[in-house]
């Protein structure tokens, strides 16, 4: 796997790569997982993660938080993760294995460290470090590579995302993120919301109108120099936009915003409104006939 991080620089991950003799901390995070997932006995979907947990000696509390998540040990040693009960099923599971990898780190009950999580599943590269990893980790904790791999794939588009996300108890978001990281050809995945870009609050605040526009929210991409910035608009007569006022999966060959050269890709998008939210999900990957074409080129 590639790594989104260019330099492990923050300190608790340099000791988790001292740890390991310098392996790659994503690959550090994916084999804890499977270390979990082989001790819990946990084999098929959707995996039992409050029951890894309870294996592992953590105590499990569901109540009413300001937080998505944490994980602390209290003075008698005793490990105990705290979720939200007003989030929705798939968002819990997803916090509660997110908690778990913290674990994974050297010193976590020594250092009495508390982990506090106001949001999970980012799994973007603006992340802190420790919780990008911790996101990768309950990535592979939920979707384990061995279960999805010759079930579920990037390149069968959103319906992969809508099975897998069904199948593993997950968000559509977590299921997108989780079958891009696992490509392998170049592909991306994008989360697309109806909003202002940062540079438009000023004016939105002295009472300028200012049109929000379908822009990126993140994406996840998966090949080398593959990287879609966020806040960038959709063409207005792209597939992502057309999607908006559509029910249904719609299709098209085009390059995602930001990436103004190179192959065009194969688009599939979808509106997935949540609550008030307009929000588009894509996946994409290289055109067909484009990568024919670059084949015969070679």
């Amino acid at each position: 796997m590639k790594n989104v991080v260019e330099v492990w620089d923050e300190p608790l991950v340099r000791r988790l790569i001292t740890r390991y003799k310098g392996k790659d901390p994503e690959q550090i995070l994916e084999e804890y997982a499977e270390t979990l997932l082989t001790e819990a006995g946990q084999s098929k979907l959707p995996v039992n993660v409050e029951g890894i947990a309870s294996l592992q000696g953590i105590r499990t509390r569901t109540r009413s938080y300001d937080f998505a998540g944490r994980i602390y040990a209290e003075e008698s040693g005793q490990l105990v993760m705290d979720l939200n009960a007003d989030d929705s099923h798939p968002r819990r599971r997803f916090t509660a294995a997110h908690e778990l990898m913290h674990t994974a780190f050297p010193g976590f009950t020594k250092d009495a460290r508390y982990r506090v999580d106001d949001s999970t599943e980012g799994h973007q590269r603006h992340r802190a470090q420790e919780e990008y990893l911790c996101d990768v980790g309950a990535a592979a904790l939920l979707m384990p590579r061995s279960l999805l791999l010759n079930r579920f794939s990037a390149g069968r588009g959103l319906s992969a995302v809508e099975n897998l996300a069904a199948e593993a108890e997950v968000s559509l978001e977590a299921a997108g993120n989780r079958l891009v990281s696992l490509s392998q050809t170049p592909a991306l995945f994008l989360v697309f919301e109806v909003m202002n870009k940062p540079a438009d609050r000023s004016d939105v605040r002295r009472g300028v109108s200012v049109e929000p526009r379908l822009r990126v929210k993140y994406a996840a991409a998966r090949g080398a120099g593959l990287y879609v910035p966020r806040y960038k608009s959709a063409d207005a007569n792209s597939a992502f936009v057309r999607a908006l006022g559509q029910k249904g999966i719609v299709r098209g060959i085009e390059r995602p915003p930001g990436l103004s050269s190179g192959p065009e890709y194969t688009v599939e998008a979808k509106a997935y409104p949540r609550g008030e939210v307009q929000r588009v999900l894509a996946m994409a990957h290289i055109s067909e006939t484009r990568r024919e074409v670059a084949v015969v080129a070679r």
